[in-house]
């Protein structure tokens, strides 16, 4: 592979930045590639990695960059852009060949906590849905049931009709309130597994000797 192979097939793999931030990212490895006088693609694979696995590295990179500058303006990350962030990190420390012991540790760390967050998030959602399922069933039945007994037994029917509205109002109040809580386990999560990114790749671009 040539040098311009290389960065041609970073550059396609850049996909997911727009125009201006795959320029910025082409003209920062393009001069990166002359300063440092690599001449050839295998002398960049040894220095950058393959063309997949630093395209990985800087998406994953600008997605944080992109969740931290909404995070000091104040903006609202949506779980959306939160899971969007997640899954660069992800596919950027799949890419990449891991061999200090400490950035090993990070990196199971990191899935550990990927796997457990997805399985709290995953428990927390399906509670909410048989919350929120059971309050809809019990509120239909009320309702349906006290809108038919309330002309053959008016107290009875009434009873249930009050139970089937009182139903429709837990429902909404437990569909706003889990969305909330799983918005906010999200984002614990993202803020966290972002936190073992940054330790991970501070850890791999120390200098060997460090280690």
């Amino acid at each position: 592979m040539t040098t311009d192979a290389y960065l041609k097939e970073l550059q396609r793999r850049l996909h997911g930045l727009s125009d201006s931030e795959r320029a910025d990212v082409m003209d920062f490895y393009t001069e990166y590639v002359e300063d440092a006088n690599l001449t050839s693609g295998d002398a960049i694979v040894s220095k950058l990695g393959t063309p997949k696995q630093l395209a990985r590295k800087v998406l994953a990179d600008y997605s944080i960059k992109e969740n931290e500058t909404a995070e000091q303006k104040g903006e609202r990350r949506t779980p959306r852009s939160n899971a969007n962030m997640v899954w660069m990190i992800i596919l950027a420390i799949l890419s990449t060949p891991v061999t200090i012991p400490a950035a090993i540790a990070i990196v199971a760390v990191l899935f550990a906590v990927v796997v457990v967050m997805i399985a709290l998030i995953g428990s927390g959602i399906v509670v909410a849905v048989a919350l929120v399922g059971g309050a809809i069933a019990v509120a239909g039945v009320s309702l349906y049931t006290g809108a038919y007994m309330v002309f053959t037994n008016f107290f009875v029917g009434i009873a249930y009709l009050g139970v089937g509205l009182t139903g429709v109002g837990v429902i909404l109040i437990l569909i706003p309130l889990c969305y909330y809580i799983i918005r906010f386990l999200i984002q614990i999560s993202a803020n966290f597994i972002r936190f073992l990114y940054r330790k991970f790749s501070n850890r791999r671009q120390q200098p060997k000797g460090d280690h």
